[in-house]
């Protein structure tokens, strides 16, 4: 007798979707009455599946911290952050992990101007040269939200230790892993799986510095953390990528649920093994709150419309019903700020010159 037990499958998403004159969301902090309880529901949803993330990791030294959160200050991220400071004790410091890449093609693009741009990217030419210190280098969009995030997280969080870190990579630093990273995340081979890659690898390495205070001298500093959450999944369930607005925009909302239901269907084969080998090559396990099963299936089941709204500008309309949440639990901030890929906003992609698009295979 075969003791194999079925592997779970990405579920049928429901097909369901308006008319193009049906109700839209006027603002994040007015929730339509059509919407109250699906935003309660995402928040209970999401609440239980970080409480069961966090709630049996093993203790580390006292005063250490025990979490670790992949933080780029965006929506996913943060959500994922305030909920995990109701299940952690208040006396556990948390540490977020903030990854930022010397990117030599954007520092020469900042200070000399953008000359292989296209034409409206060639204003750039007349920008006054600045000079890079080594903090301005590492001043990537990610860094700029992330420090800005932690802000909020303080005034609504009193009383909790938050450990921003900030991980910077030298360029010749990443050059000199980039073999090693390739061959953990084979059979990934793309542009895309690496630049994605090497930011997880140096940000689950967590070596980096942290400050008291914003202006205060840095520390060196290596989280103990064993485990870390991921915001993985939003995107892919809620439409958050830009792909699903121009899917609308060439086949309505029935093109949108395809192009969701790919989204799914894609992520164990697409992420979660390159990603799983690469973070735990540290030795360190992550968990991922919007992928657990419940959470999962309470998406599915939604008409698409609850969960995006293409016919809304981008900040409002992209995971519209998680941006509604963030705002009721308080995230103000987050919950207005727009998608930006890891690999774009920790500078990690497109480091030389010749680097191209994403899809294409490495050499």
């Amino acid at each position: 007798m075969s003791l194999k037990k079925p592997q779970a499958t990405p579920p049928r998403l429901n097909q369901n979707f308006p008319g193009d004159e049906s109700a839209r969301i006027g603002a994040l902090d007015t929730i339509p009455d059509w919407l109250q309880s699906t935003v309660d529901d995402l928040i209970q949803h999401l609440d239980r599946s970080v409480m069961l993330r966090v709630q049996n990791i093993p203790p580390t030294q006292p005063g250490q911290s025990r979490l670790a959160v992949l933080f780029s200050g965006g929506i996913d991220s943060t959500v994922i952050t305030l909920l995990a400071h109701r299940h952690i004790p208040i006396d556990e410091p948390i540490d977020l992990l903030n990854v930022a890449f010397e990117n030599p093609r954007k520092i020469r693009v900042h200070n000399e101007g953008n000359f292989g741009g296209v034409p409206k990217k060639q204003k750039k030419r007349n920008t006054p040269q600045i000079a890079t210190s080594n903090n301005a280098t590492y001043m990537v969009p990610d860094r700029k939200t992330g420090l800005q995030e932690v802000e909020e997280l303080k005034r609504l969080c009193p009383g909790r230790v938050w450990n921003f870190v900030e991980v910077d990579v030298p360029y010749q630093e990443s050059r000199a892993a980039r073999k090693h990273v390739e061959s953990l995340m084979t059979p990934g081979r793309t542009v895309m799986d690496l630049s994605l890659a090497i930011a997880l690898y140096f940000a689950s390495r967590a070596v980096g510095q942290i400050r008291s205070q914003p202006d205060a001298d840095s520390v060196p500093y290596t989280s103990p953390a064993r485990v870390l959450l991921n915001g993985l999944g939003s995107d892919e369930l809620l439409g958050g990528y830009g792909r699903h607005r121009s899917a609308y925009s060439s086949g309505g909302w029935s093109a949108v649920i395809e192009e969701l239901q790919l989204e799914i269907d894609r992520i164990p084969t697409r992420n979660l093994g390159r990603d799983d080998r690469v973070i735990s090559s540290h030795g360190k396990e992550t968990r991922h709150p919007f992928l657990s099963l419940d959470v999962v299936s309470f998406l599915a089941e939604l008409p698409v419309h609850f969960k995006m709204d293409p016919r809304l500008e981008v900040g409002l309309g992209d995971k519209a019903l998680l941006r509604l949440s963030c705002y009721k639990l308080g995230l103000v901030e987050a919950s207005s700020r727009k998608k930006r890929a890891l690999q774009f906003g920790s500078h990690s992609a497109r480091m030389e010159e010749t680097d191209t698009k994403g899809d294409l295979l490495l050499e």
